[in-house]
């Protein structure tokens, strides 16, 4: 009889506590392709350069998984040269949306290879508003447009006159999460 009470009691509990289906999101954590933007610096007597670059985030991810986006991070943001010169790159800036997103200066040569925030480049330093506006936009839905804008001066080797051939790049490596509850 004891059995039988303990069982009864069991079985009201579990049926009125909500166990009938699991209604936890699943979430999924999906690597966005990099937010990429080259500035060609224009050759002459002018030293400083800049530069504007429209971008959809919705074409870095994969189809369908726009609308399922919770949360977001940025993981690295890389700035990289192309072209031969023998000065440095001041006062660089890289802007989203026009928020300062992140500075940098140091000799071409160094940016020959990408300076990474991974790698704790001294060359490049991040700017907490500028990773704030790039999470925002990353969480609206649909997925807005967002502009990757960029500005520095070239000094030494020569300048001016700017040679030609020469631009600065700079990548934003980012994840999104999701929920696929449901699919």
């Amino acid at each position: 009889m004891k059995t039988t009470w303990v069982f009864l009691v069991l079985l009201v509990a579990l049926t009125t506590m909500g166990f009938e289906c699991i209604n936890d999101p699943i979430i999924v954590s999906i690597r966005m392709d990099a937010i990429s933007a080259c500035y060609n610096i224009n050759p002459g007597l002018n030293p400083n350069y800049s530069g504007s670059v429209p971008i959809n985030p919705s074409d870095l991810i994969d189809d369908g998984f726009e609308e399922k986006i919770v949360e977001a991070r940025v993981y690295d943001i890389t700035v990289q040269t192309k072209g031969t010169f023998t000065g440095n790159v001041t006062s660089g800036r890289a802007f989203i949306n026009g928020v300062l997103l992140l500075t940098y200066s140091g000799t071409w040569a160094d940016f020959s290879t990408p300076q990474s925030l991974l790698g704790t480049s001294p060359h490049v330093t991040p700017q907490a508003a500028g990773i704030a506006e790039l999470i925002r936009v990353l969480k609206q839905r649909p997925l807005p447009q967002i502009v990757l804008s960029s500005d520095g001066t070239l000094t030494g080797g020569g300048v001016p006159p700017v040679p030609s051939g020469l631009s600065v790049c700079a990548s934003i490596y980012a994840q999104v999460d999701g929920n696929v509850k449901g699919d």
